[in-house]
């Protein structure tokens, strides 16, 4: 009888296996590289984009009005609020836009009124909100529209009542900080670069943004908070050398950006004093407030602009986007903000 010859498979020795798994291991690290190295792509494509949009609406408003926003409020505005405030209508928020100018002009004022019902000591009971219908305003033109003539105005208020002495007020929200407009939140202004994109502080609220206006550009250069908005006829460096927009973390250093309301929050090319300056941006810094930061690391310095990607995206006044190395000079870096300097752009640039 003639028996079948088994054939044995050899086993893979330890050295060939500790072989294959680090093969594997530099295939995936390649791989993971790559796929990350697509994701930021599509990022700062779409980060780009965002900017794009927002230079397509200050230009779409300078058509209109022959002059840019206001970087904050400025009077005879339809409503109360900084830079973003008025660009809504220009980027498909006019519903919003709405609410505000038809509430201004129910309410005669942009700002939460506090008012009380009966005498006592301020409140600290539960709230109760209260929803109230009006009759239609007669309407006002502004930027090709009628505000103010819907059927019907609503509006909501919140009564406290301190059980102790039994005094009530009510707290009536107006532009801003209506219900409906503070909690809205923008695609436009959102970058999916930014590493402290994750909720808290004020992040989902009034206008929270990865972009932020030059102020140099934006204003006179010597007006403050209040500066008066200018015409593109202003820039006289010329709007292809001038910076108009620039990237931030939306959240830095315990401070949230947000865009319907300008200065402190937002400091590019004015400080908190309300005093210009040209401070460099910063390079991918660490989303760490400075308690947390930790020795000889770089975080994120909210007197500053920072970016989430390699290099610094910037918007130029004639709408065009492009991205500035960290290397830049100081100098050239200066020429870029100030638009009236009368100076070239470095060899840098």
């Amino acid at each position: 009888m003639i028996r079948p010859i088994l054939c044995r498979r050899r086993a893979f020795t330890l050295i060939e296996l500790l072989v294959v798994i680090a093969i594997i291991a530099v295939l995936m690290a390649l791989l993971l590289s790559a796929v990350q190295a697509v994701r930021e792509s599509a990022h700062k494509m779409q980060c780009q984009n965002n900017m794009r949009q927002l230079a397509v609406a200050v230009h779409n408003y300078h058509s209109d009005h022959e002059k840019m926003p206001p970087y904050f409020y400025e009077d005879h505005e339809p409503v109360y609020g900084g830079w973003f405030s008025n660009l809504l209508p220009y980027v498909e928020q006019d519903a919003l836009f709405r609410i505000m100018v038809e509430d201004y002009q129910q309410s005669g004022t942009f700002f939460t009124e506090y008012i009380l019902i009966s005498p006592g000591t301020p409140p600290s009971g539960d709230p109760i909100t209260h929803t109230v219908v009006v009759p239609p305003s007669p309407g006002s033109p502004y930027n090709g529209y009628n505000y103010g003539g819907s059927p019907w105005y609503t509006y909501t208020y919140v009564t406290y009542t301190d059980p102790g002495t039994g005094a009530t007020y009510k707290v009536v929200p107006h532009g801003i900080w209506l219900e409906g407009v503070h909690q809205a939140k923008y695609k436009v202004l959102q970058c999916p670069s930014d590493p402290s994109n994750t909720g808290g502080l004020v992040y989902d609220y009034w206008g929270s943004t990865n972009y932020v206006p030059n102020w140099n550009a934006w204003g006179s250069g010597a007006d403050s908070l209040y500066t008066a908005a200018q015409r593109f006829a202003a820039l006289t460096d010329g709007l292809s050398n001038t910076v108009l927009f620039g990237e931030q973390y939306a959240e830095c250093d315990r401070l949230g950006r947000i865009a319907l309301y300008s200065w402190y929050y937002q400091c590019f090319g004015l400080n908190w004093y309300g005093q210009g300056n040209t401070l460099m941006f910063q390079v991918r810094p660490l989303p760490l407030d400075y308690y947390h930061c930790p020795a000889g690391k770089e975080c994120c310095d909210n007197w500053r602009t920072q970016t989430g990607h390699h290099a610094m995206n910037v918007t130029m006044a004639d709408g065009s986007v492009r991205g500035v190395s960290g290397g830049i000079s100081q100098e050239t870096w200066d020429r870029a903000l100030l638009p009236r300097d009368g100076l070239t752009l470095g060899s840098d640039w």
